[in-house]
C-alpha cells in the first residue's frame, strides 16, 4: 500500500554557494566605489530604481492579496477533485503544497487552481517556477533525468501541465537519491522555451 501524501519529507532549503557570496561582495564593493566617485549621479540611479521595485512590489502584494480573498474558502480539496483518480495524490500535494508558499501573503498561502497560467494567472515568473518544480519533484519523489524527452517539455502553461509534467518523469527509487539538476533550458539554445517553466 502507498504511503500517504501527508507523510512525504519537506522541499529542501537552498543555501546560497560561496561563488554567489564573493559575488555579491564584489558588486557592493564596485558599487561603493562608483558611489565615491559619483555621488549625486549614483544616488539618483538608485532612488529611481529604488522606486521602481517598490511600485512593482506594491503591486504584486495588492493582486497576491485580491487573489488570496477571492479564493479564502477553497483548499487543496478542491484541487485534487479536479484531477482523476489515477493522479498521482503526491504530486498533487507537493505541487500545490509549493506554489501556494511561494504564492503566500501576509502569512496565508494562496490556494491554486488546476487550470491557473503560472505566469499570466500567479505571477510566477519561469525561473521561480524552474525552482518550484525542482521541490516538488524533490517532495513526490520524482526524478529529472531525461527531462528534454518529457512530451510536455517546453509546454507546461498552467499548473495542470506542471503535474502532468513531473507525472511523467520518473519515480525515484533510492529513499536518498534527489532529482538531478537537468537544465530547464535547451543547451544548444538557450533562449529555446525550457522544461517545466516555460510559458509561451
Amino acid at each position: 500500500m502507498s504511503a500517504a501524501s501527508r507523510s512525504m519529507p519537506p522541499a529542501p532549503i537552498h543555501k546560497a554557494s560561496r561563488l554567489a557570496w564573493l559575488f555579491l561582495a564584489v558588486l557592493i564593493a564596485g558599487l561603493a566605489y562608483w558611489f565615491s566617485r559619483q555621488p549625486y549621479f549614483v544616488g539618483v540611479l538608485m532612488a529611481v530604481l529604488g522606486g521602481l521595485v517598490w511600485i512593482q512590489a506594491a503591486w504584486d502584494t495588492r493582486r497576491r492579496r485580491r487573489l488570496v480573498a477571492s479564493r479564502h474558502q477553497e483548499s487543496i480539496c478542491e484541487f485534487a477533485r479536479s484531477f482523476d483518480r489515477q493522479t498521482d495524490t503526491w504530486l498533487i500535494r507537493s505541487v500545490y503544497e509549493e506554489l501556494s508558499r511561494y504564492l503566500s501573503i501576509d502569512g496565508q498561502p494562496i490556494p491554486v487552481r488546476r487550470r491557473d497560467h503560472c505566469e499570466k494567472d500567479l505571477g510566477i515568473d519561469p525561473e521561480d517556477l524552474d525552482d518550484i518544480a525542482r521541490d516538488a519533484a524533490f517532495r513526490a519523489r520524482r526524478s529529472m533525468d531525461n527531462c528534454d524527452k518529457n512530451p510536455s517539455y517546453g509546454k507546461v502553461q498552467t499548473v495542470g501541465d506542471l503535474i502532468a509534467f513531473l507525472e511523467y518523469q520518473p519515480r525515484i527509487v533510492e529513499p536518498n537519491a534527489a532529482p538531478n539538476r537537468c537544465p530547464a533550458a535547451s543547451v544548444d539554445n538557450p533562449n529555446a522555451p525550457g522544461g517545466p517553466p516555460s510559458v509561451s
